[in-house]
């Protein structure tokens, strides 16, 4: 077995994980839905410690850098919850700490465009991009969760879920196709044999 075709089928093995993967997800939603929540969570607990040690490089005015402290321990808290809740609590107390989460994500995203409204005026310059996206992502999460906000990661988990079937599905196609096409390349292959003549008498 060739390097290429040993590469073949490990794309095609791992396109079939993949896809697996994402079948399960959408036979098991509600699982998942915890999942999403607990990711969410770690995500906001390292944004709430990366913007606590960013606010004692950066130099703020009082009012910036008491908004940023409160916008980083205020992740952190909601980060925390987030984990918690969806590990131990049932599901009414998930969509409580759902409206939390996007009550606490309109507040970061303030905080993010008050940090980008002053970035130039100080040594962070370069940041005030990465605070203007950081600004308007929180706030368009923050919309989709406060309509409906459990339907809202449902639909965020299953689009996940789809997501992991098309990629698996493109991985186990095109390996396939790449082994068809090998093969028949190998088959129309001719060895001629190259005649030796004997010694001559």
């Amino acid at each position: 077995m060739t390097s290429r075709v040993k590469g073949l089928m490990k794309m095609l093995l791992i396109g079939a994980v993949v896809v697996t993967v994402g079948i399960i997800i959408i036979g098991h939603t509600d699982s998942f839905l915890k999942i999403v929540m607990i990711a969410a969570g770690i995500g906001a607990i390292v944004d709430g410690v990366y913007t606590l040690i960013g606010s004692k490089k950066w130099k703020y005015t009082d009012l910036t850098k008491t908004l940023t402290t409160v916008k980083a321990l205020e992740s952190l808290a909601i980060g925390i919850a987030a984990v918690l809740v969806a590990i131990f609590a049932a599901d009414t107390a998930l969509t409580i700490v759902v409206y939390i989460f996007a009550v606490g994500l309109v507040f970061s995203s303030i905080v993010s465009f008050q940090n980008a409204a002053v970035a130039k005026n100080f040594e962070i310059a370069d940041m005030r991009s990465h605070f203007i996206v950081e600004g308007v992502i929180s706030l368009l999460i923050a919309i989709l969760l406060f309509f409906k906000p459990v339907d809202t990661l449902v639909k965020v988990v299953q689009i996940l879920a789809i997501g992991f079937i098309v990629v698996g599905a493109i991985m186990v196609v095109v390996p396939v196709i790449a082994l068809f096409k090998g093969k028949g390349k190998d088959d129309d292959v001719v060895v001629e044999a190259e005649v030796v003549e004997g010694p001559k008498d």
